[in-house]
């Protein structure tokens, strides 16, 4: 008689023989059975006939689709921290036009070409003229200029009493960088403030001075306060040479003031 491997004979009651998808070894073929593994959310027969000794249990191998519970209900009319502004009281950069961000401050200036006013506020000190705040053509005088105004976006609001409160600062100290592949195009420039964005009478000198006319030129100078303001700005005064500046940071005096707009 043939080897049967592990199946059983029994002439009286006969069973069909097969082979272990597996192993190969012969059995019964009522002893062997399906193989399953998961696939996704749910354990699928993968149509293997195998025996008792080659079977798997299905493991979490990757196969499984993980399936995360739902979210918790919300609480109705929460009332979360103010993390941002609590930890940042004092940043002009990231300003933002929505009025429910307004306690970061928002960018003025009429360097608008290349990154336009907001670039000479992003923190990135190193960078191309092409990607400073510039003006091709410079415009008369002092209006060449990058600005915040530290209340930020706002708009005439009727009436007045429900405007947007009003931040002010002194500033302490300032720093302006020209861009890695040219000067700040300019012979003078001055940092000032105003209680408005406005005509040139409505600004105040704090700082002045005159550019070396170098390549990546780094301009410094200390303020030490000299009145609040809503607005302060770097202006250059404009020639035939294209206006450009990288990099402008100004070092606020105190906390702030606030006062209802009205």
């Amino acid at each position: 008689m043939r080897p049967h491997g592990h199946a059983r004979i029994d002439p009286t009651s006969p069973r069909a023989r097969a082979i272990c998808d597996f192993c190969g070894l012969t059995y019964n073929h009522v002893d062997l059975r399906w193989q399953y593994d998961w696939r996704g959310p749910k354990l699928q027969n993968l149509r293997f006939l195998v025996c008792q000794s080659c079977i798997d249990k299905p493991q979490m191998n990757g196969q499984r689709t993980i399936i995360l519970p739902q979210d918790p209900v919300p609480v109705m009319n929460a009332r979360p921290e103010f993390n941002v502004p609590d930890n940042n009281p004092l940043s002009g950069i990231g300003g933002d036009p929505l009025a429910s961000r307004w306690q970061y401050g928002s960018f003025i200036g009429t360097l608008t070409e290349g990154g336009g006013p907001q670039s000479a506020f992003d923190t990135t000190v190193n960078k191309i003229q092409t990607m400073s705040a510039m003006i091709s053509t410079p415009l008369s005088s002092y209006n060449n200029y990058v600005g915040v105004n530290w209340t930020g976006y706002y708009t005439t609001v009727t009436p007045s009493s429900i405007g947007a409160p009003v931040r002010t600062h002194s500033l302490m100290a300032f720093t302006a960088t020209a861009p890695n592949n040219a000067t700040f195009g300019s012979t003078a420039y001055v940092v000032q403030g105003s209680p408005v964005d406005a005509g040139w009478g409505s600004w105040t000198t704090l700082a002045s001075g005159t550019p070396a006319g170098t390549v990546g030129e780094v301009l410094t100078g200390t303020i030490g306060g000299q009145g609040l303001y809503q607005f302060h700005r770097l202006a250059f005064y404009g020639g035939s040479s294209p206006i450009s500046v990288a990099q402008v940071a100004f070092s606020v005096n105190e906390v702030s003031s606030n006062s209802q707009s009205r």
